[in-house]
């Protein structure tokens, strides 16, 4: 991996003489590094504009090495690259809010593995940037995996993209107690009123199975555009909902009309092993996966980068925030 120790990047962004570059690599995404203290809050202030031009470039940036220590500044930092973090609505992931709207990573047990995924990508409202900051590195594993997804829409074979293009994604949710999330958590209300107010609004099929299990069907997109660049993005939660990844156990136990969150092409039919393949295929080769270190500083463009988790040992207290907040186009 090549530092480069010139004042520029290789796109002649001037980032100030106290940082340098590494390029991106299997291994690592594109990282700058302080080369002495200094005010990572006034720095990140002076060239918020460049930071966001090598974002639109690169897709993900690593800041490591600067003083971040803790949320409150994790936010401010944020604050200026990415502006305001939203709120996190319409959940899948169980998540402790921490300060303002930073909240915890994904607390799913440390033995699992969180399937590659792009954040709100099921959603009609998502964010369009994502951060992580790491607070607590785990001392074996937890890695955030990363993907290109510009690269994975590259990839898949013409007719896979056909197919999805033409049908999109259908998306089959199932909450009831000791299964997943609640509907109190993923819609914050504890008022069934309110939450049909919402799937309304949101065109979604739903039903109530019985007092508390609620079964949500809905369609979106399988690509979208970027709303700056005008590129075609991969931008679906098919992958992390496919029932190929669940334990078959899992699936035989709950049957498949129950699971959680799963997914199928957009008029409901099953995606072909073949074409799961396809995705495994891609991430198992072109994931980037880098070890944390403390007051690392992940900022991804979240239409071209997806993210997943891997298993880990001991602790581990990773933070996020989402911004730039969009609407599915239909």
């Amino acid at each position: 991996m090549e530092t480069l120790t010139t004042l520029k990047t290789n796109n002649n962004i001037y980032l100030g003489e106290d940082v340098v570059t590494q390029a991106s690599s299997k291994k690592n995404p594109f990282i700058i590094t302080p080369n002495n203290i200094i005010n990572v809050l006034e720095w990140a202030e002076t060239h918020k504009d460049q930071l966001n031009e090598l974002l639109l470039e690169h897709g993900a940036i690593l800041l490591r090495g600067f003083e971040i220590n803790g949320a409150e500044n994790f936010n401010k930092l944020f604050s200026i690259l990415s502006g305001e973090a939203m709120e996190y609505k319409n959940r899948t992931s169980p998540r402790d809010k921490v300060y303002s709207n930073v909240y915890t990573s994904t607390s799913h047990p440390k033995d699992q593995t969180i399937h590659m995924h792009t954040e709100n990508s099921y959603s009609n409202v998502y964010n369009r940037i994502i951060a992580f900051y790491s607070l607590v590195p785990a001392p074996v594993g937890g890695e955030t995996p990363i993907a290109d997804e510009r690269k994975l829409l590259a990839s898949l074979k013409e007719e896979t993209k056909a197919k999805f293009r033409e049908k999109g994604v259908q998306y089959v949710r199932n909450s009831m107690p000791g299964i997943g999330l609640s509907w109190e958590t993923i819609y914050q209300t504890e008022n069934k009123d309110e939450v049909a107010t919402i799937l309304k609004s949101f065109g979604h099929e739903f039903s109530w199975i019985n007092e508390d299990h609620l079964r949500i069907k809905w369609t979106l997109p399988a690509t979208q555009l970027h709303p700056i660049t005008n590129e075609e993005m991969w931008f679906n939660h098919m992958y992390f909902g496919l029932k190929y990844l669940y334990d078959p156990a899992v699936v035989e136990y709950f049957e498949e009309e129950n699971l959680p969150f799963v997914t199928y092409y957009g008029d409901g039919t099953e995606i072909e092993p073949e074409v799961v393949q396809e995705f495994v295929d891609f991430y198992k080769e072109n994931s980037i996966v880098f070890t944390w270190q403390k007051d690392d500083f992940l900022l991804l463009d979240n239409m071209m980068y997806s993210h997943g988790r891997r298993p880990f040992e001991g602790e581990r207290t990773t933070l996020t925030a989402m911004g730039q907040p969009q609407t599915m186009k239909l």
